[in-house]
């Protein structure tokens, strides 16, 4: 374990991201056991969740996951690079996917930046150690593509707000202790200026959480129904009606720097099915095309991650960062597909099981996040400046 109370331990790795990334490359050559666990593969999402946490509870406690984390909420200094090198280890070592941790480079990022530090102080670590876990509520059964038109409503009551509405294909709410819903303050009509975001317990009167099994068979996604669910003043994320700002900070990260740490997992796919060779030239091609597809993410996405690192904004320009991954997910699972036709009908080991769930999951990327369609509508009328 690092030696937390010194100069020695975290100072010199939180000013040098290769020295801290060469740091987890040796821990994890030494294969501690909660990563082989993580590492293998799960079919039982409830058993992958599990495991991961395990895996967090480790790098929480050696120190890893606390760097790219300010340390007034819980972390060791550092940034977003820091964040970064570390799940690119951990993909390059075997792990195969973030799980439901991938909440923690979309949403951690708009609770350090907008919500109340005592608050964030106090979730941070739990969620960086696996302890409690995050969900996103913003999209609604009339409310999905466009988020301003949101009716899940805050009424003001003594000592905070009241929360009543629905909210649909809220990943991992299943298994998560704290969502971030955005509910409306305002009037209908004030669309996204009557926005607000809110941190909610779970655990609360009121919540109802119903999971939905995806066509993959995990039960990733849920529909949450909130009655009347007192929330306090210090859990409003950003401003009161100003929940807009926070949700286009969230997307910033999801559509922005996200790539980043999804195609390290993209590449694990890929290079665990060279094994079973290309069958065919036309696999060939698919082979190619999957890694120059990756080789663009790679590129835009470190782009991106070096402009959060610096504090700068991405903008309209994170729709490229979000369109590429998605083409390089879908070619990922071309691939594996050709390397083995019989994946759909293959025999149930976990290992057949994973590898079935991310093809099909890999089909549905063009749309979840916001669809490709939407992602080209933004270059065209905010990049392009076309009619």
């Amino acid at each position: 374990m690092l030696d937390m109370t010194s100069g020695n331990g975290h100072g010199p790795l939180r000013a040098d991201v290769p020295a801290y990334a060469a740091a987890v490359e040796a821990w994890l050559a030494s294969r501690p056991a909660a990563f082989v666990a993580a590492a293998r593969p799960v079919a039982s999402y409830a058993r992958r969740v599990a495991v991961t946490s395990d895996l967090m509870r480790v790098l929480f406690d050696e120190g890893w996951a606390r760097y790219g984390w300010p340390e007034a909420v819980g972390g060791l200094g550092g940034d977003i690079l820091h964040r970064a090198a570390m799940w690119e280890a951990l993909a390059r070592h075997g792990l195969p996917a973030m799980a439901l941790f991938e909440h923690l480079e979309i949403l951690a990022p708009t609770l350090v930046a907008m919500g109340d530090q005592e608050f964030v102080a106090q979730v941070l670590p739990r969620f960086l150690r696996g302890e409690e876990r995050w969900s996103q509520g913003f999209s609604e059964p009339d409310a999905g593509s466009d988020l301003a038109s949101v009716r899940t409503r805050a009424v003001p009551v003594e000592g905070g707000h009241a929360i009543t509405g629905r909210k649909i294909w809220t990943s991992w709410a299943r298994y998560a202790t704290w969502c971030l819903v955005l509910a409306r303050t305002g009037t209908t009509q004030s669309r996204h200026r009557g926005l607000t975001a809110f941190a909610v317990d779970l655990r609360s009167p009121g919540v109802e959480v119903r999971a939905i099994e995806q066509a993959n068979g995990t039960d990733e996604l849920a529909e949450v129904t909130f009655d009347e669910v007192h929330v306090g003043p210090g859990r409003i994320v950003g401003e009161l009606d100003g929940g807009w700002r926070v949700a286009m900070h969230i997307l910033a990260h999801e559509r922005g720097t996200f790539g980043w740490f999804r195609h390290s997992f993209l590449y694990r796919q890929l290079f665990d099915s060279l094994a079973e060779g290309s069958p065919s030239p036309a696999g060939d091609t698919l082979l190619g095309d999957a890694l120059l597809d990756l080789a663009a993410v790679r590129a835009s996405s470190h782009a991106g991650l070096r402009a959060h690192a610096a504090g700068t904004a991405l903008g309209p320009a994170a729709a490229f960062v979000k369109l590429l991954p998605a083409a390089g997910e879908q070619a990922v699972g071309d691939w594996v597909l050709a390397t083995d036709p019989d994946l759909a009908v293959g025999t149930q080991d976990d290992d057949v099981a994973v590898r079935r769930q991310d093809y099909l999951f890999s089909r549905i990327v063009s749309v979840y996040g916001g669809s490709r369609q939407m992602q080209l509508d933004t270059i065209a009328k905010q990049i392009l400046r076309l009619p």
